[in-house]
């Protein structure tokens, strides 16, 4: 998928997610198999001056969302994509800008999205958003989102 795509659909997050424009979501990228946000440290701060947990949470959240829905707009089949379940553990605190790298948890699992929702019109995806700082994992999001007709 062009970059120029990637960037309309984060023009269309901004759209119609308004929080999204107040929390530094800098750019997406996409290659086809996994997400990636670039985000700024700042807007998201708590009182200890390190990233906020709610903010942190929201991102991962929402990669996850966009993992799967650029997955299916990338193989031409548009559909809703919602989370079912996620989980996030936080390693360490998030002390400077970051990005959010998102993947399926399984080797295969953006295939099998993209054979279930043409096959059943429904498909499943889990995933794993991470946060790397000083070459540690900061934080880990996992989550299963499904895509449906709707």
């Amino acid at each position: 998928m062009q970059q120029a795509r990637v960037d309309q659909f984060l023009d269309h997050i901004k759209a119609n997610i308004p929080l999204v424009n107040h929390m530094g979501l800098n750019s997406i990228t996409f290659n086809g198999n996994s997400v990636a946000f670039h985000i700024s440290l700042t807007p998201n701060l708590n009182d200890k001056g390190t990233g906020f947990g709610g903010s942190i949470s929201a991102f991962c959240t929402l990669a996850g969302w966009a993992l799967t829905t650029l997955a299916l707009i990338d193989k031409d089949l548009e559909r809703s994509a919602v989370v079912k379940t996620g989980n996030i553990e936080f390693f360490a605190p998030i002390t400077e800008d970051f990005i959010v790298n998102c993947y399926s948890s399984e080797a295969t699992g953006i295939e099998q999205l993209i054979e279930q929702v043409k096959s059943k019109g429904r498909g499943r995806l889990p995933i794993i958003a991470e946060i790397i700082q000083n070459e540690k994992i900061a934080v880990r999001y996992e989550g299963i989102y499904v895509a449906f007709e709707g």
